[in-house]
């Protein structure tokens, strides 16, 4: 079998990554949110007046990841295929979930919103979109893994870089939690996930995509270095 580009799932992660970065706006909007303090997902909360500019984007960029991870199922039988297309599927799933539960107001500067969060008095909805947050970045995490554990050459290193990159930000985002950086730190995280989505979506474009380490080009054989 000839190396050969997966253009379906290349142009699927082109197109999410614009769409992904969609936070990028609150620089060119008047929104009253900090870029360093506020989590991003604040712009989509229930009294912002902007909220579906950022939730429709976020939408639209989910769906395309899943539909990326569809194109990508057979990618390969072995565990770090089936780890790729899960955690690509899950990261679109609860990125659509993120922004169809919105938080009920923008905790990073409305106090009463604050006290009410930490009261236990704000909607089911609220918290949902909290979880729905961790899970999207384990995922990201978990496709990052399997990425980086299926690609040779250059790539590996970006993936590799991408993924130091998610995991310190997922321990400062916890350190920094009650902080005025913690924002800052979720936009370098979300910044490593669309760096990834588009070196993946680079991989597809030019070769069948990510490819198991073990597959080597074997002496005498016509097939192309996999991976590159």
């Amino acid at each position: 079998m000839t190396s050969r580009p997966r253009l379906l799932p290349g142009l699927l992660l082109v197109s999410a990554v614009p769409l992904y970065s969609n936070w990028l706006a609150e620089f060119a909007l008047p929104v009253e949110l900090s870029p360093t303090a506020s989590y991003v997902s604040e712009h989509s909360a229930e009294d912002q007046p902007h909220r579906w500019f950022f939730r429709l984007p976020d939408v639209l960029s989910g769906v395309l990841l899943c539909c990326a991870a569809a194109a990508l199922s057979g990618i390969g039988p072995d565990r770090f295929g089936r780890l790729l297309v899960g955690g690509l599927a899950a990261l679109g799933a609860s990125t659509v979930g993120v922004a169809l539960a919105p938080l009920d107001c923008a905790v990073s500067r409305d106090e009463a919103c604050r006290a009410a969060e930490r009261a236990g008095e704000l909607s089911t909805v609220h918290s949902a979109h909290g979880w729905l947050s961790v899970l999207a970045f384990l995922a990201s995490v978990a496709a990052a893994f399997a990425a980086e554990r299926r690609t040779r050459g250059p790539r590996r290193l970006a993936f590799r870089l991408v993924l130091a990159t998610l995991l310190a930000t997922g321990v400062l985002s916890v350190a920094l939690q009650e902080t005025a950086w913690v924002g800052l730190v979720q936009r370098v995280q979300l910044a490593a996930v669309a760096v990834g989505l588009a070196v993946g979506a680079s991989a597809c474009l030019t070769r069948r995509g990510p490819q198991p380490e073990r597959l080597q080009e074997r002496k005498g054989d016509s097939m192309p270095t996999p991976g590159r």
